[in-house]
């Protein structure tokens, strides 16, 4: 009588099974419902009910670890959706955001309402860079004459071409274990 959470719970349940998702997901396509790739913005931490179709969830990307999805989901609580890359970098003041859960972020295109992905990938040093500067500027005791100009450098980002079909494919297909 429920499928869409049927399918939610046991998408739950073999969450850390990258095969398993891969099958269940096809089994609930053949159902008429569509699986959601992940979203910085709209996902939960687990896979949820998105309407009459499933939101793939934060914690079954591999090489994102729990503490990042409850800081990402936390900051979204508290603070609304995050509206750019550099609203997202300054509000998950995590130290498990490092580059191993950013790049899966990216790859998996969970990011990818903020700019394209190889864009992001290709300047991930650039966006812990930022990261880094942001906490030392964050976590420094020193208060100045003119303490509201920032010694942030700003977020600059180095062209790069698009990412091909074909590598995006095959970086959903190593995250999520299989195609969105």
């Amino acid at each position: 009588h429920y499928p869409v959470e049927f399918m939610t719970s046991i998408l739950n349940a073999e969450s850390g099974d990258i095969e398993r998702i891969a099958f269940l997901v096809t089994e609930a396509k053949k159902m008429d419902i569509e699986v959601f790739p992940p979203d910085i913005n709209k996902s939960a931490g687990i896979f949820s009910p998105d309407g009459k179709n499933i939101r793939f969830g934060l914690t079954a990307i591999k090489n994102v670890g729990e503490n990042v999805v409850k800081a990402i989901i936390e900051s979204r609580r508290s603070e609304g959706a995050f509206v750019d890359l550099t609203s997202f970098l300054s509000r998950i003041n995590h130290r498990d955001l490092n580059k191993k859960s950013l790049e899966a972020l990216i790859k998996c295109g969970a990011l990818d309402s903020f700019n394209e992905r190889r864009l992001l990938l290709s300047n991930v040093e650039e966006l812990l860079r930022y990261i880094k500067d942001l906490n030392k500027n964050i976590n420094s005791s020193q208060i100045g004459l003119f303490e509201s100009f920032s010694a942030l450098s700003p977020l600059n980002l180095k062209p790069s071409e698009p990412a091909s079909k074909n590598e995006k494919l095959s970086w959903e297909k190593e995250l999520l274990g299989l195609y969105t």
